[in-house]
C-alpha cells in the first residue's frame, strides 16, 4: 500500500472504498437498534463516530489522521440523515419551540468527540508503532541479526506514470 495513492479504492490518499464500506455497516448497526431494541440513533452516534476510527486508524497506513477524520465526517453525516429520518418528530418539535440550540449542541457532540478521540488514538498508535519498532531493533541488536531493509517509499506521480508504462509491456 506504500504506493497506491490513486490506485483501487483509494483517491490521493483517501481510502474511500474503505471508509465507506466501514460507515455504510455501521449505519446498518445503527438502523437495525433503532428497528430492533428501539435503541435512538441520536445516542448510538457517538458510538458509530468512535468506532469508525477506530477500525480506520490501524488499518490504514498513509495520510491516517486524514482518513479518520474523512471517516468521522462520514459517518457524522450519515448518522443526522438517520436521525432526521427517524427521529422526525423530535426534530420538528425542537423547530416549532425555537430549541434549535439545543439540538445543535446534541448534534455537535458526536462530531467534537469522533474528531478529538480520532487524533488522539492515532497519536496512541503512532506512539505504540514507534515503541515497538525500537524494542524490535534492540532485540535484533542484541541477537546480532541485521535489520531487513526498508525500500524507500516514492510518492511522486512520475514514479507512478513509469510503473503503468512498464505494466503495459
Amino acid at each position: 500500500m506504500a504506493n497506491e495513492e490513486t490506485g483501487k479504492g483509494v483517491w490521493n490518499g483517501i481510502h474511500w472504498r474503505f471508509i465507506g464500506l466501514t460507515v455504510v455497516v455501521l449505519a446498518a448497526l445503527q438502523v437495525a437498534g433503532q428497528y430492533l431494541a428501539r435503541y435512538p440513533v441520536l445516542e448510538s452516534l457517538p458510538l458509530a463516530v468512535l468506532i469508525v476510527s477506530y477500525i480506520v486508524i490501524p488499518r490504514v497506513k498513509e495520510r491516517r489522521l486524514a482518513n479518520a477524520l474523512t471517516g468521522v465526517i462520514a459517518m457524522y453525516v450519515v448518522g443526522l440523515i438517520l436521525e432526521a429520518v427517524f427521529d422526525w418528530r423530535s426534530v420538528q418539535s425542537a423547530l416549532a419551540q425555537h430549541a434549535v440550540w439545543n439540538l445543535v449542541e446534541l448534534n455537535v457532540f458526536p462530531l467534537l468527540l469522533g474528531v478529538l478521540v480520532a487524533f488522539a488514538y492515532l497519536r496512541l498508535t503512532e506512539w505504540s508503532e514507534r515503541k515497538r519498532a525500537e524494542a524490535e531493533r534492540k532485540r535484533r541488536q542484541e541477537k546480532g541479526v541485521p535489520e531487513p531493509e526498508q525500500r524507500p517509499r516514492v510518492h511522486s506521480k512520475k514514479y507512478a506514470k513509469k510503473k503503468k508504462k512498464n505494466k503495459r509491456r
